[in-house]
């Protein structure tokens, strides 16, 4: 299986409401996530506003993979893994295509990796790769 391509935020402007002043954010593995305090002077402002215009953004595409049937092993469901594709890799693999992928085993909970803001509640934990 091949996803369509998408944009995912990799770094995010944020705009103190407080006091106007701005804080640029990583978004590991497109996370979202806000700044913890303002870093303006004698602010300490807690809220903050994201700057969608400022965004930078990287193509992302999911593919599941599907080990190859050996002939010894009769009857067995082949395993699948998802993985999560970024920049030039996304785009280069079409369904049925016989590949070698290199790249790190994650796991993120099930809920996480479904409804952000959920993540607590799931005891479920579901492996990927990123490539």
């Amino acid at each position: 299986r091949v996803s369509s391509i998408r944009p995912m935020v990799s770094v995010l402007q944020f705009e103190c409401v407080k006091c106007g002043a701005t804080e640029m954010v990583n978004l590991k593995d497109g996370a979202y996530r806000t700044p913890e305090a303002c870093t303006g002077k004698r602010c300490r402002g807690q809220r903050f506003e994201p700057n969608r215009r400022n965004a930078s953004t990287i193509d992302w595409q999911k593919i599941r993979l599907q080990e190859i049937k050996d002939g010894n092993e009769q009857g067995r469901i082949p395993r699948t893994i998802e993985v999560e594709l970024t920049d030039d890799l996304c785009d280069c693999v079409l369904p049925g295509d016989v590949v070698t992928v290199c790249g790190f085993i994650k796991a993120g909970s099930g809920a996480e990796r479904r409804r952000p803001g959920n993540a607590a509640s799931s005891t479920t934990f579901l492996l990927y790769m990123d490539a």
